[in-house]
């Protein structure tokens, strides 16, 4: 374990690395997760840098950034897989991790549940699953089937309800908040929502950091062939 106890739910990582740009666009990824990004190495618990790069002596734990395998170092090879960086996090940041990457959307989603149709809102989405704004509350267990439009490809994916959370036990939310998990029939529905959460993920971060999408720094990071093709 790289990190562990009281100290370990400080979530304060730092990042150096030669190219300001990736800097720039990795700290906003990480910001994205709620993590805090620090200048002072000394502060962080994690420090994720460059490989070949001298720091200081009272540094956090260091994950170097490497184009090859390193030997008895904690490292993450280039390009940079955001799903082994956020297992990374998850695994040493907390007692319960989660497994999945989680993205903020708006998503306008229909519902079928038996003959009945629903329109509702997806808030969330991950791999595996996501959350719904949906009219009316749903019992654990139901099972349902959504019809969403995700980056131009109509996706109809059976899901089954993990939980739901009336609408006045939210706050913010007029509606109740139903959790899913996503049972689809084609391994290809999985694959077309890992890389829409993967894209949206380095395309945020693009975003709020001023980096073009097309920038060469963001093949520091790995994004699969497009599953649209």
């Amino acid at each position: 374990m790289l990190l562990g106890g009281r100290q370990s739910q400080l979530k304060q990582v730092a990042v150096v690395t030669r190219n300001r740009q990736f800097t720039n666009l990795f700290r906003s990824i990480l910001a994205d997760w709620k993590f805090i990004c620090v200048d002072d190495l000394s502060e962080a618990k994690v420090v994720f840098a460059e490989h070949g790069l001298a720091l200081p002596a009272d540094s956090g734990e260091v994950v170097w950034l490497t184009s090859m395998p390193l030997a008895k170092k904690h490292y993450l090879e280039i390009p940079i897989s955001l799903t082994k960086l956020y297992n990374l996090l998850e695994t040493q940041f907390f007692p319960t991790p989660r497994r999945h990457i989680r993205v903020v959307v708006d998503l306008d989603v229909d519902l079928r549940i038996e003959n009945n149709w629903l329109t509702g809102r997806l808030r969330s989405l991950s791999g595996r699953g996501g959350r719904i704004e949906c009219p009316r509350e749903l019992s654990r267990g139901e099972l349902l089937h959504l019809d969403l439009n995700l980056a131009g490809e109509r996706l109809r994916i059976p899901a089954e309800v993990l939980y739901c959370i009336p609408s006045g036990d939210s706050p913010g939310h007029l509606q109740p908040q139903v959790g899913i998990l996503f049972k689809p029939d084609r391994e290809r529905d999985f694959n077309l929502i890992r890389h829409y959460v993967l894209k949206t993920c380095i395309e945020t971060a693009c975003a709020r950091s001023g980096v073009a999408f097309n920038d060469p720094c963001v093949s520091w990071l790995e994004l699969s062939e497009d599953p649209w093709g």
